[in-house]
């Protein structure tokens, strides 16, 4: 069913199919229609050929859509082990040759902990189109969280807009991919950047917490990084990922900002003009100081009535 959810919606975002390659176009038109026919089937196949691969050779795509891929790893391992690898992923061939996955990570990563081949599906495909696959393939998933969409967004920026001319085509491969609205884009992209990583990953994917929460903490890690960032080692790792939420929001808001210590010359002042002294302290200070004044003149009067005339 995924599948099928994901062909569609696939179509639906990257428009219709490239044009095959001008110079296959002279050759096909040069040979028998009957040849022509089977040779552009041969070339179609290898597109969406089917294949064993070892999976030590595919390398990981710039952008995660997965807070932690190995995350319940163990579970599809065994499932792997006992029944096989039922759903091939998705790779593409990249202009160096080499294989990068686009969807199955975790499929790449149990067969790469079995030690075994991965059956992997192989299309030639652009960076923003194997983005797109990417995107709406997570979209299809049962489980995808808000902070990892907004994860996703923020890589694709992040990879693709470097620059004010393509920051623009990033945010529409963004919105393109995750099927959202575009203005949602750049609310997506600044929760997922404001918030400490550190933060993020403490937290986890926290299913079922939509943007409203995720925006909340957004706000007050804008008040006080620093603090947001010390926050992550502070939150119980065994709550769930909501409850894991709500309490870096209650951490943060019960937190007043750290004012900086002054240095001890700036709490205590003392000044003199003529016979008169003036002590400028600190308000933590005055008690002690205050006491600290009085024992000292005490014992200078005692001293000067002890003294010989």
């Amino acid at each position: 069913m995924a599948r099928k959810v994901f062909g569609d919606s696939l179509k639906n975002a990257m428009g219709n199919a490239a044009t095959p390659d001008e110079g296959a176009d002279l050759d096909l038109k040069r040979t028998s229609p009957t040849v022509a026919r089977a040779q552009a089937s041969v070339l179609e196949e290898d597109k969406h050929a089917t294949r064993l691969i070892d999976p030590s050779t595919v390398r990981m795509s710039a952008v995660m859509d997965r807070i932690d891929p190995s995350d319940g790893l163990a579970d599809l391992v065994s499932s792997i082990r006992e029944h096989g690898q039922k759903v091939p992923v998705l790779v593409r061939r990249t202009q160096d040759g080499a294989f990068e996955i686009v969807y199955g990570r975790r499929r790449l990563l149990a067969c790469r902990e079995l030690g075994q081949k991965v059956r992997a599906t192989v299309m030639e495909m652009t960076e923003e189109e194997a983005l797109i696959a990417q995107g709406v393939e997570n979209n299809a998933r049962q489980d995808p969280s808000f902070i990892e969409r907004a994860l996703f967004v923020a890589g694709i920026i992040r990879e693709l807009g470097k620059t004010d001319e393509t920051r623009k085509n990033a945010q529409t491969i963004a919105y393109r991919a995750l099927q959202i609205d575009e203005s949602l884009v750049s609310r997506m992209n600044r929760i997922a950047t404001g918030i400490p990583m550190e933060l993020i990953q403490a937290i986890g994917p926290a299913h079922g917490v939509g943007r409203r929460v995720w925006e909340k903490l957004f706000r007050l890690c804008e008040k006080d990084v620093s603090r947001a960032t010390h926050v992550a080692r502070e939150i119980p790792r065994n709550l769930p990922g909501p409850d894991r939420l709500e309490a870096a929001i209650t951490l943060l808001t019960a937190t007043k900002p750290t004012t900086p210590k002054a240095e001890q010359g700036e709490r205590v002042k003392i000044g003199r003009k003529g016979n008169r002294i003036t002590i400028d302290v600190a308000a933590d200070l005055v008690p002690r100081v205050e006491d600290a004044i009085r024992k000292l003149i005490g014992e200078l009067l005692d001293r000067s009535q002890d003294s010989p005339e």
